[in-house]
């Protein structure tokens, strides 16, 4: 089973940029990924289209598993 850590921002308007990360570390909580969150909003580190996102939207992680088929 794999994870993926998604962090989910709002930006100007509707629109919604999600970034994911590959195995992110146990013991990972909300306020550490919130913390990165907000300070990549606040130093305006991403941008779609010349838009920089205003706030989080959603912080979850997925765990997915592969089953081959037989």
């Amino acid at each position: 089973m794999s994870k993926t850590l998604r962090m989910t921002f709002l930006l100007e308007g509707t629109k919604t940029l999600s970034l994911s990360l590959a195995d992110p570390k146990d013991g990972l909580t909300k306020a550490d990924v919130e913390a990165v969150m907000n300070n990549m909003i606040s130093k305006k580190a991403l941008l779609v289209s010349g838009i920089s996102p205003v706030s989080i939207k959603e912080i979850v992680i997925r765990n997915t598993e592969n089953i081959e088929l037989a």
